[in-house]
């Protein structure tokens, strides 16, 4: 029997046809490979494993479920045991984006409550409200959005009360120290365990290096003299200390190229709290592989001790997400205890001013709360008009006002009216 030429090929053309597809993608790209390499491999299939260790990772990292983390610091909780049963490393995206997500998809009766954080990105804005609403696009805080704006509203609520607080904003007045965190995203964690609160402080953090608007921050509130201390949490790596120390100073580099971005003009009362080796050894923090990038005459002496340097030109790096939530709050609390030892109390000329001003703010809430009762009882008893649609229309043809906005004013004029008679 003859075999055209043709037929051979066209047999081979169909045959290799999703092999030469799947190639060409791999040249695009390494991701495609690195599925083809976990479907044909003989190793233990990843989700039985991820199924096997996420619910105790997350028991761990949560402190029983105590405590919010984040999608990172579930990584570290289930990476020593991920690599214990299938002797493979795993990525983090890889893990976050696709085991974990697909597990709390799978168990949704087990994770319901499970508080587990993704790094807002990008903002919500809600018009017309009465003052600025700007919700960053986090699991917590459009969950806690949806929550208030689902509660229904008492129309008798007016909160006409004047705030009790001194109005001040400034430092050593509001706060007594800026906490500023190398990264976002343990804002949730903070907020839960109350840091701010408890140690009066300020919170800052940015993504890598501090931008210009934080830097003129600093400068500002955290001078040596008049201001309040810095404290700066940062990864236990090269980046880490460096961004430390660009948040209050100008590197060699950026005077010699002409790049500086923002010249300091005070010296800055800063107080690095780490991560440090000791801390690392301390808690047992899990370290990775990273290459030591950057020039070989970086002066560590800037920046660390011998010791750490030489972990660090080891390519090995550990990132402040490898301390399960318990672990971050007793060590960060442990270190801000040494320095902030007693509440804030504002010079005695505040204290005056402030009591002055407590006085008169107490006598007009009294009256008040005496001419509200009088205002709800009034409307209690008022007839709604039974044209009052039509009329917000009309009201609202000119005008791009809000709908309450404008209910407000017919309200307003109608009670005029009534009081003209």
């Amino acid at each position: 029997m003859n075999i055209d030429a043709s037929d051979i090929l066209a047999v081979t053309t169909q045959v290799t046809k999703k092999w030469t597809k799947a190639r060409k993608a791999e040249e695009r790209g390494s991701r495609s490979r690195y599925s083809r390499e976990n479907i044909y491999s003989d190793r233990v299939d990843f989700t039985e494993v991820a199924d096997s260790i996420i619910q105790a990772g997350y028991v761990h990292a949560s402190g029983g479920g105590l405590h919010t983390v984040s999608m990172r610091q579930m990584y570290y909780a289930c990476r020593e045991p991920f690599r214990e049963k299938t002797g493979r490393e795993i990525e983090s995206a890889y893990f976050s984006q696709t085991l974990l997500r697909q597990f709390l998809n799978r168990n949704p009766e087990l994770t319901r409550n499970w508080k587990i954080t993704a790094d807002p990105r990008g903002t919500l804005t809600i018009p017309n409200a009465a003052y600025e609403v700007r919700i960053p696009c986090g699991t917590l805080a459009i969950e806690s959005h949806l929550s208030d704006a689902s509660t229904p509203i008492d129309p008798m609520d007016v909160s006409l009360m004047l705030p009790r607080q001194w109005p001040s904003l400034a430092e050593r007045v509001r706060y007594q120290g800026v906490l500023y965190i190398e990264k976002e995203g343990f804002e949730p964690l903070l907020h839960e365990a109350k840091i701010a609160e408890k140690y009066d402080l300020a919170i800052l953090s940015c993504k890598g290096q501090s931008v210009v608007a934080a830097r003129q921050f600093v400068d500002h509130v955290c001078r040596v003299d008049g201001g309040v201390p810095l404290f700066v949490v940062h990864d236990f790596d090269k980046s880490g200390f460096e961004i430390s120390k660009r948040l209050t100073s100008v590197s060699d580099w950026a005077e010699v190229q002409d790049r500086v971005a923002y010249r300091f003009e005070n010296e800055i009362n800063v107080i690095d709290l780490g991560l440090r080796l000791a801390d690392i050894q301390k808690y047992n923090l899990a370290s990775e592989r990273c290459e030591f990038k950057g020039r070989n005459d970086w002066n560590a002496d800037k920046f660390c001790w011998p010791e750490e340097e030489a972990f660090l030109r080891s390519d090995r790096r550990v990132e402040l997400n490898a301390f399960t939530s318990p672990q971050f709050i007793e060590w960060l609390e442990s270190h801000l205890q040494k320095h902030l030892s007693t509440r804030l109390i504002p010079d005695d000329e505040t204290l005056e001013a402030a009591y002055r001003r407590a006085i008169v703010i107490s006598e007009i809430n009294t009256a008040i709360e005496a001419a509200t009762e009088a205002a709800i009882n009034h409307a209690t008893e008022a007839k709604v008009p039974k044209t009052l649609r039509r009329m917000l229309k009309l009201k609202m043809k000119d005008s791009t006002a809000a709908w309450d906005k404008a209910i407000y004013e017919l309200a307003r004029n109608m009670r005029c009216s009534d009081n003209d008679k």
